[in-house]
């Protein structure tokens, strides 16, 4: 097999070992299962090619998987006893429950699957990501499964990632990569203890993320029209730079950058929304505050996982 149909990947494997490479969604399920815990997934579009690629390596205590893949799955797991599993999205998106919780992994987020955790979900057709293994007695109880707005989460993400670098590359920091990222995992446990509105929590904490969520609720009740960052900072009554800095800290993005999301968000639940079925895809573009064309698709591929079209089919 190769990867010739697949989005081209945005993480090179090269200084990883080949684990797989198949079009056979049974030897990828087995492959899952064997490396991350009881698997019971299947595939939703049998019709279509069905393709993935494994590499993993080890580095400290720490195991690192790739994966990249054509073909939606239906996702049915229980993590396994001896190790949590950190998954950072690259393309594509997740639509999961944990434990009960609905939840929704997209690139520049992350979710933690502890020893034990059930996980029930459907992927977009195309998926890439990186699963980092941490053994699980470096995991406390009661910690969120989802990470994405926060400092102490984009600390941990960062660290995820450059480790991920590092291990692809061969680079001799590696080990010092690993150690970086138990360091950040120990300091987001610990800032997850503290729990929001504790004296121990900074009121600029506070005030920072209530600039965010305001600044994102302005900007979803305003996705059609099109704004700058200066109207977003006036209409929350703070500087840009203030704004800009609340969003760096909390969510590792510009406000723009994060504006953006949130209209492949509303672009995404436009196409599935069958009261819509009747718009073309450009006109469901220019209602989600986004150019209609090429571009736009492109950028929707890279964030799904799947074209416009593809996430318009029942």
């Amino acid at each position: 097999m190769t990867t010739t149909s697949l989005n081209q990947t945005l993480f090179n494997p090269e200084g990883l070992n080949p684990i797989l490479e198949t079009t056979d969604f049974d030897q990828w399920s087995i492959a899952v299962g064997t490396n991350l815990g009881d698997h019971r997934s299947h595939l939703l579009t049998p019709c279509e090619p069905f393709q993935a690629v494994i590499h993993g390596a080890q580095v400290a205590d720490l195991g690192l998987l790739h994966f990249q893949g054509r073909g939606q799955v239906q996702l049915d797991r229980v993590q396994g006893p001896d190790q949590a599993v950190l998954w950072l999205p690259l393309q594509g998106l997740s639509e999961e429950v944990v434990n009960g919780e609905v939840l929704v992994a997209a690139p520049g987020m992350a979710m933690l699957l502890r020893p034990g955790d059930h996980l029930r979900g459907t992927t977009t057709r195309q998926m890439e990501g990186i699963s980092i293994l941490i053994p699980s007695d470096r995991i406390q109880p009661g910690l969120p499964s989802l990470l994405h707005q926060g400092h102490p989460h984009g600390r941990l993400i960062a660290a995820g990632h450059r480790l991920a670098q590092a291990v692809s590359t061969a680079h001799p920091a590696a080990v010092h990569a690993a150690t970086a990222l138990f360091d950040q995992l120990e300091a987001w446990q610990f800032a997850m203890a503290l729990e929001p509105g504790s004296q121990r929590e900074r009121m600029t904490a506070r005030r920072r993320r209530l600039v965010v969520a305001s600044a994102c609720q302005w900007m979803d009740d305003h996705l059609e029209e099109p704004f700058e960052v200066l109207q977003v900072a006036q209409a929350v009554a703070v500087s840009t730079r203030t704004l800009q800095y609340a969003f760096s800290h909390e969510k590792g993005v510009s406000p723009m950058g994060e504006a953006k999301r949130l209209r492949l968000m509303r672009l995404r639940c436009l196409l599935q929304d069958p009261c819509f079925a009747d718009y073309s895809i450009a006109e469901l573009m220019t209602c989600s505050g986004l150019l209609a064309g090429g571009s736009t698709a492109g950028e929707y591929r890279r964030y799904f996982g799947e074209s416009p079209r593809h996430s318009r089919q029942p």
